[in-house]
């Protein structure tokens, strides 16, 4: 009786699970982006995965609508999108806008602008390209100590401290089998008063 009543509740969740998966992934349109959008080195833009990684991080981080960020690069006028993202090679990724907001890697999105000046921000953007430069790569393991192994938040992170702004960001710590790890979330960089929603 226990064992059936068990297999039924697993059932149950398991149903539940696959249909909000199935609004998760086709909830939304494909994103259409403003032809006046004016941007600026060191933005951060944020998207709406539809892979089940974003799922899980869209579960993790109750504050947000969001689940991966990387940051503006402008280059002869033409913004770019550079990011850490799990894919086939595993390198910091450098995509141009459009293919960032593509309706298969996103179903929406925002854009913050951080409380510093053009010069600050600026240097930012080069720490992020530098990243890019040096063929860092994804980091798997989610570990803050690496320098050459990067994920989403922590290249954001990482490039404002090496252009010599520190940010007051909150890791927040996830307990898996092998023991606590420190996780820097999306929503940590749509905070007021250091940044604003522009978009």
């Amino acid at each position: 009786m226990i064992k059936k009543c068990l297999l039924l509740l697993f059932g149950i969740i398991y149903i539940l699970g696959a249909v909000f998966m199935l609004h998760f992934f086709n909830n939304y349109n494909s994103i259409e982006i403003p032809k006046n959008l004016h941007l600026k080195n060191g933005d951060l833009i944020l998207r709406c995965g539809k892979s089940t990684e974003s799922y899980a991080v869209i579960l993790a981080d109750s504050k947000t609508e969001f689940s991966h960020i990387g940051i503006i690069s402008i280059e002869n006028q033409v913004p770019f999108v550079i990011h850490a993202v799990p894919h086939k090679n595993h390198l910091i990724k450098k995509d141009k806008l459009n293919v960032f907001l593509s309706s298969k890697n996103a179903s929406k999105y925002a854009v913050y602008r951080a409380n510093f000046n053009e010069e600050a921000m600026q240097k930012v953007t080069i720490e992020a390209q530098l990243f890019y430069d040096k063929k860092c790569t994804f980091d798997t393991h989610f570990d803050l100590t690496t320098n050459t192994k990067l994920y989403c938040t922590e290249l954001i992170f990482k490039a404002f401290k090496n252009a010599g702004i520190p940010l007051k960001i909150q890791p927040k710590e996830f307990n898996y089998i092998i023991g606590k790890q420190p996780i820097i979330l999306p929503s940590e960089f749509t905070k007021a008063p250091i940044f604003n929603k522009i978009i």
